[in-house]
């Protein structure tokens, strides 16, 4: 995790040896104390604009996911197809699926987290998106009120942007991986 990810941690420790500093000036009258003090609430402030600015890799591919997941609700294909690599397998196969499937404005991504192998090359995405959708297979239409599902995408930088690779759809409780189109 790298440290602009939360600023909270940096920002406690901060405050903290702010009060110290303040304290120290209470008992001493040391301007120095007072300086450092101030230098200090500066740079808690100092840390939430770093966070506001520094945008990192995982929070790169969680904002992915986000967008990918509004494109999916708007049926926006080639927008849905544009956060795939040429080289995904998935590719034809979540096209197919987009033009059987209607995802309705339910939809909540939930327990997102990242983590990366293989020297940061590849990002490792976990997520539970869940919805009420319609499917309509061979002019049959049915609406399923809700469908909970949880997914693992891996993601490669091309260029500078974070493109998926592979899709691993898995089991809502169990976490196991079964059939991408699966019922469950």
């Amino acid at each position: 995790m790298w440290p602009t990810e939360n600023p909270w941690p940096a920002a406690i420790a901060l405050a903290c040896l702010a009060i110290v500093f303040f304290g120290r000036f209470g008992s001493r009258r040391q301007s120095s104390s007072l300086i450092g003090g101030l230098v200090c609430l500066l740079l808690v402030g100092g840390c939430f604009v770093l966070d506001h600015f520094v945008i990192t890799p995982s929070e790169q591919v969680i904002q992915n996911i986000y967008d990918l997941s509004d494109a999916v609700k708007r049926q926006d294909i080639p927008k849905v197809l544009s956060y795939f690599s040429q080289q995904a397998n998935e590719r034809e196969v979540v096209r197919t699926t987009l033009d059987k499937v209607k995802v309705k404005d339910d939809l909540r991504i939930s327990d997102v987290w990242v983590r990366f192998r293989g020297a940061g090359s590849v990002a490792v995405s976990h997520f539970r998106a869940n919805a009420s959708i319609t499917v309509n297979l061979a002019g049959f239409t049915s609406d399923v009120n809700y469908h909970p599902t949880r997914w693992e995408l891996d993601w490669q930088r091309e260029g500078a942007e974070w493109k998926i690779i592979e899709i691993r759809r898995l089991h809502f409780i169990n976490g196991k991986e079964i059939n991408f189109l699966s019922a469950q």
